[in-house]
C-alpha cells in the first residue's frame, strides 16, 4: 500500500531529489500543482534561540520573493511570529490565514505586515511541522491566495513535508561527505567561478590550462551530486565551503 502510494504525484518526484536543486524543483512543481505562490523549508529555533535568528537564517530552502524576504528580516517579524510558536506546540500541519495572524500579532506594524503580505499575493497558508526525533524540528510552508484546502490535500501535504525533510536530510549527509571529498584546486576553481570568471579567466588568475580548469570544476560538479558548474558553486556556498 504505502509502495503504491509513492509511486503517485507528488511523491513520486521525492526519489527524483539528489540534491538542493532537485529539491528546489519538486517543492516548486508542487508549490505551482497546488495553486500556492511560494514555499520554505525551515528549522524552527529553540524558544532560546529565537530572539537572534532571522527568516533567511532559518530557511534551509525559500521562494519567497527576495524583496519580501529582506523586508521581513527588516521588521525582525521572526521574533514576534505566532507560527513559530504554534509549531512548537502541535505535529499536525498548522492553517492559517493573514488576518488571523496579523490580529495575533497586533501592534504597530499591524497594517504594514499585512499590507506587505498582501502586495505579494499571500493571504493564506499552511505549515507542516516535521520533527526529527532526535529534537530539532523543521517545517515546510506553502502561502499564497489559493482557496482553503480540503482534508485530503492537507494530509497529502503533511506526508509530503516529511518525507522531503528526510530526502534533504540524506541529500545533505552525502554532500558533506562530498565536500570533505573536494581537492584544494577544486575549491579554487568553484571560487573563482562564483566570483563571476569565466574558464579562461581562471587558467590565467591560477596559471592552469583551460583544460585542466575545465576538469577540476568537472570533478567538484560531479562530487558535489550536482549536473552543471552553476549549480556546484551555489551548493558550495550553501555549504559554506568559500567561508
Amino acid at each position: 500500500m504505502i509502495q503504491q502510494l509513492l509511486t503517485r504525484p507528488p511523491y513520486a518526484a521525492i526519489a527524483t531529489i539528489h540534491s538542493v536543486f532537485d529539491a528546489m524543483q519538486v517543492l516548486r512543481q508542487t508549490c505551482n500543482s497546488l495553486g500556492f505562490r511560494y514555499f520554505s523549508v525551515l528549522a524552527v529555533p529553540p524558544l532560546a534561540l529565537e530572539q537572534s535568528v532571522s527568516l533567511s537564517r532559518l530557511a534551509i530552502l525559500l521562494s519567497w520573493p527576495r524583496e519580501l524576504i529582506a523586508e521581513y528580516d527588516r521588521l525582525d517579524l521572526i521574533k514576534t511570529s505566532p507560527i513559530l510558536d504554534q509549531l512548537r506546540r502541535q505535529i499536525t500541519p498548522l492553517i492559517w490565514d493573514l488576518a488571523a495572524v496579523a490580529e495575533a500579532s497586533r501592534g504597530p506594524l499591524f497594517e504594514t505586515v499585512r499590507a506587505m503580505f498582501q502586495q505579494y499575493g499571500v493571504t493564506s497558508g499552511i505549515y507542516c511541522p516535521v520533527p526529527d526525533g532526535k529534537g530539532s524540528l523543521h517545517a515546510v510552508s506553502f502561502i499564497g491566495d489559493r482557496e482553503a484546502l480540503d482534508a485530503d490535500e492537507i494530509a497529502t501535504l503533511a506526508l509530503f513535508s516529511s518525507l522531503v525533510v528526510e530526502r534533504l536530510a540524506s541529500v545533505s549527509l552525502t554532500a558533506s561527505a562530498s565536500t570533505s571529498a573536494l581537492s584544494p584546486r577544486e575549491v579554487e576553481v568553484l571560487k573563482w567561478t562564483a566570483e563571476g570568471n569565466t574558464s579562461n579567466d581562471i587558467a590565467r588568475i591560477t596559471g592552469l590550462s583551460e583544460h585542466t580548469v575545465n576538469h577540476y570544476a568537472a570533478l567538484a560538479t560531479q562530487k558535489l551530486g550536482c549536473t552543471n558548474r552553476t549549480q556546484a558553486v551555489v551548493h558550495a556556498i550553501r555549504m559554506g565551503l568559500f567561508s
